[in-house]
């Protein structure tokens, strides 16, 4: 890996998406940039994304320092508070789309799989808010979810969707299936499940691994034979931990509409497990889910495949699905690192300029940060964490608001320290009994 080279590449694609000249552009196609306006497009991008005060948790006249002190532009509360509007949130969000199309430059492999082109991941994190938004009902009421696909071996974004949380995950996995392409193995937990969308993943060529609500039930047999129903959870019933049972490929589903033919294994849950489980569950009765059918497989757990036998033991599907919850470190950042969800009563328009914002932000750290570990992978033999990457990465952007504006070669400067400070500080603690997403990969490391 020649990494000179490859950072180089990095600060142009930042510099020409994030630069004075980019996003002026922008703002005028958006109908953001205003003549008389002191408050330019980079500043107010700054603002919503690198600089350290969040606009939706921070008081305007906070937000109005910050800028003066970076920009040295003096503007009054009430003039920044108009700034906050539907045209702001156009140039975010197109802002957005043109970094996001910028990882196909700054992208590289971690390693490619044998059997998988891609690693597809696709979940969802949601929050309540402080106050009532017409266009964000929730469960209990109102809530913002944030829906999130990355490709896990190159750590590029595929998919974000701001929406309702009241708002069916369904609609996300929908959105994503004109992207699917053959080799792709798509890794989804239970609000993505969809007998058609399952059906439709297979007639593209793709893989999938998916767990499936409690209240589907599997059959072996024939039309002409009968169906005989499986139950995994009484066949697990007296089975000890991590014990599992490969059903082969066998009917999922009732009628003919919502069933299909796929691989099903089942496994029992380690006590620690079960806990996890009922934790959950007792989460969700707290937001107001039902949870009655859910109750009666806490004990175990089933996956449906379209992958067979041959090509993945058993024992390996599992821990090859665990590499899912690496999301959740992801999710886990956004609230931490980064304060998505700490919002105060502010307008809709300010709001959604809060969100887009924090996007920005959370996919130019994602960019660098998957670097970091493709980096430390090759050049040293060590394994990343994400986390601790995206802490060191976070750090460092308000010490890119200046470099971005001047020119690559400064934000070169900026990417080396990172890069250094990745290696010294970003390596991945393993803890004894635990499988990393190197450990089920194969992926070796120091």
């Amino acid at each position: 890996m020649d990494l000179n080279k490859h950072l180089r590449s990095m600060a142009q694609a930042i510099t020409e998406t994030l630069g004075d000249h980019s996003l002026r552009q922008t703002a005028k196609e958006t109908g953001f940039l205003k003549r008389s306006s002191k408050l330019k497009p980079e500043a107010f991008l700054s603002l919503c994304t690198l600089l350290k005060d969040s606009v939706g948790k921070n008081t305007l006249p906070n937000l109005c320092s910050q800028i003066s002190y970076e920009f040295h532009t003096f503007i009054s509360k009430q003039a920044l508070h108009e700034r906050f509007n539907d045209k702001a949130v156009s140039f975010l969000k197109q802002v957005y789309k043109q970094l996001a199309d910028k990882q196909e430059i700054t992208s590289s492999v971690l390693e490619h799989h044998s059997l998988f082109s891609r690693l597809r991941i696709m979940d969802a994190t949601s929050f309540r808010l402080p106050s009532s938004y017409s266009d964000y009902p929730g469960v209990q009421g109102h809530g913002v979810k944030v829906q999130l696909e990355y490709e896990w071996l190159r750590g590029k974004l595929l998919y974000h969707k701001i929406q309702a949380e009241a708002k069916s995950d369904k609609d996300a996995a929908r959105d994503q299936m004109e992207s699917l392409e053959p080799g792709d193995l798509l890794l989804r937990d239970l609000g993505y499940y969809s007998a058609r969308l399952i059906k439709e993943m297979e007639n593209k060529g793709a893989f999938f691994i998916s767990r499936v609500p409690s209240q589907i039930k599997f059959w072996t047999g024939s039309s002409k034979e009968g169906w005989t129903q499986i139950k995994p959870e009484e066949d697990l019933k007296h089975k000890v931990s991590e014990e599992t049972i490969d059903y082969g490929f066998i009917k999922v589903g009732g009628d003919s509409r919502s069933s299909y033919v796929a691989r099903v294994v089942a496994q029992k849950l380690t006590l620690q497990q079960q806990k996890q489980r009922e934790r959950a569950l007792h989460l969700k009765r707290q937001k107001g889910h039902q949870t009655l059918s859910a109750n009666q497989r806490t004990q175990i757990q089933i996956l449906v495949t379209n992958v067979t036998q041959e090509d993945l033991a058993a024992q390996d599907l599992y821990p090859l699905y665990s590499i899912r919850w690496q999301v959740e470190i992801l999710f886990k950042a956004w609230k931490s690192l980064f304060e998505m969800d700490d919002v105060r009563k502010i307008n809709q328009d300010r709001l959604e300029c809060h969100l887009y914002g924090t996007l920005i932000e959370i996919l130019l750290s994602s960019m660098v940060t998957f670097q970091c570990r493709h980096y430390l992978y090759w050049k040293h033999r060590l394994e990343a964490s994400e986390y601790k990457c995206m802490d060191i990465v976070k750090q460092a952007l308000p010490y890119l608001v200046s470099p971005i504006q001047s020119d690559s070669k400064s934000v070169v400067k900026i990417l080396e320290a990172i890069f250094e400070n990745a290696r010294r500080h970003g390596r991945k603690d393993h803890k004894e009994k635990h499988e990393s997403p190197f450990d089920v990969l194969g992926l070796t490391y120091k």
